[in-house]
């Protein structure tokens, strides 16, 4: 049994979550919980500032620290004011959830007192109470490996679902942009894209899908970047479909309220399927069969969400060349979708 932390109320706690979107949104039941737990302690969340306007409205969040992960490399001035705002926080706790090597290091030139992280890495030494556990296996979900570094804190009301908060303009916001390409009713969202984090259904694929479920009387709409957009807008004007396609017209936030009014996404491994599901969308997530990206581990959070995975006990591509997606049926996904469509408005 871990010893607990002592936390008085007044205290302020530093959580830590800096990688990608999808891995913040999988540790916003951490956070949480530990707000439920200690209600009369401040809990601020330092993240990357790409990911940070998904903790926005957040009520069991009292202030969010911005990093810029690609200046902790290269710019000694940045790193020197990223270490005074924290100093700043005047932080009795901080707990990294996944901790990188930069940031871990300013933590002990904080003097933060009490400083939580996982064992097994070099910046380990950073830390004076260190989580014994490995993730390599994949034997749980992330938001579980999260709350393993409860055992540190008093027991108590436990968080296990991901939410995200939205407002009422944001949502007004999303409802114009849908309407400039047609869709006032019920919808599926298309999202190709990965960021890069993630193995990826072929554009081809999520065209053919579009095309059978338009044609099955839905109304679908493409989400993405500007930059994913333009590459499917362009493999798209090569097939000759005409695709309603809103790519690059949403920020972070507006994303979300347009995933929360959608009645199905349908979405690959990435941030925005957990989005979705953190705004209360169903979704149909593609997997690929490598065991370092199982559903196990990184699956959508929540009840009649739908897993999709290629027909093949295992992945022999290279890392980064992977085929494996190509063999998931466009027809086999086109079922689920419509099934979990139905099921919806039933």
């Amino acid at each position: 049994m871990s010893k607990q932390v002592e936390i008085n109320p007044g205290d302020n706690i530093l959580i830590s979550r800096s990688d990608k979107l999808g891995d913040l949104i999988l540790a916003l039941p951490f956070v949480e919980t530990i707000k439920a737990r200690y209600p009369d302690c401040q809990v601020d969340v330092l993240t990357s500032l790409y990911a940070s306007p998904i903790l926005e409205n957040n009520p069991s969040i009292d202030r969010i620290v911005r990093v810029q992960n690609d200046q902790l490399l290269i710019d000694k001035l940045y790193k020197k004011d990223l270490l005074y705002r924290i100093r700043q926080g005047n932080y009795k706790i901080v707990v990294a959830l996944y901790p990188e090597r930069q940031i871990s290091r300013l933590f002990y030139k904080a003097e933060i007192p009490t400083r939580i992280g996982t064992s097994g890495r070099f910046h380990s030494m950073f830390f004076n109470i260190h989580l014994f556990h490995s993730r390599k296996a994949n034997k749980k979900h992330e938001y579980e490996y999260n709350l393993d570094f409860l055992q540190f804190f008093k027991y108590g009301e436990t968080v296990y679902t991901p939410k995200v908060y939205l407002v009422e303009k944001e949502i007004r916001n999303a409802k114009r942009i849908l309407s400039n390409v047609g869709i006032n009713d019920k919808f599926v969202v298309l999202h190709p894209g990965t960021r890069g984090s993630a193995e990826q259904w072929p554009i081809d694929s999520f065209l053919n899908l579009y095309q059978e479920l338009d044609k099955s009387g839905l109304k679908v709409v493409i989400s993405g970047s500007e930059w994913e957009g333009a590459k499917i807008v362009e493999v798209a004007n090569q097939k000759r479909i005409k695709i309603r396609d809103i790519s690059g017209d949403t920020d972070l936030r507006t994303l979300a309220a347009v995933l929360s009014l959608a009645t199905v996404v349908v979405a690959n491994s990435t941030g925005p399927l957990h989005l979705s599901a953190a705004v209360g969308t169903r979704v149909v997530g593609l997997y690929p069969v490598r065991k370092v990206m199982a559903p196990r581990r990184w699956g959508p959070v929540g009840k009649y969400h739908k897993v999709i995975q290629p027909p093949l006990p295992f992945c022999q591509c290279p890392e980064g060349r992977c085929k494996c997606m190509e063999s998931i049926d466009v027809d086999n996904v086109f079922e689920q979708v419509i099934d979990t469509f139905n099921l919806t408005t039933a």
